[in-house]
């Protein structure tokens, strides 16, 4: 059996509302289900699932999501200035001389069966 004890709380009128309409929104019958609620998913007791963070961890994990998107813009930059333009990198078909012989496509599709003659002499 669990055992429960009280605690009185004052809250301002606007967090009271908010407490209201989560316990409407969650459908739990009274306030001190709310609360009991969430106090646990706060301090992650008996919900691993849920879990939420405070104002402090949102904001040094902006932080950190800032810092890496500075790092990937400045690792971008770096990758456009070291790598070779299109221009260098593309051959000239123009340069390049036919080292193969013949193209003669005829002649091409000769050969095969002329190898497997010979292969079944």
């Amino acid at each position: 059996m669990v055992n429960y004890k009280k605690v009185s709380v004052y809250l301002p009128e606007e967090l009271y509302q908010t407490l209201i309409a989560y316990q409407k929104q969650q459908q739990f019958e009274a306030a001190s289900d709310t609360v009991v609620e969430i106090l646990s998913q706060f301090f992650q007791k008996d919900n691993e699932f849920k879990r939420y963070a405070t104002v402090e961890k949102l904001e040094a994990l902006e932080n950190k999501v800032t810092h890496l998107g500075q790092q990937v813009t400045q690792l971008s930059q770096i990758l456009a200035n070291s790598a070779p333009n299109e221009a260098s990198r593309t051959i000239s078909v123009n340069s390049v001389e036919s080292t193969f012989g013949s193209t003669d496509f005829e002649d091409a599709e000769d050969e095969p069966d002329e190898i497997l003659h010979h292969f079944l002499e």
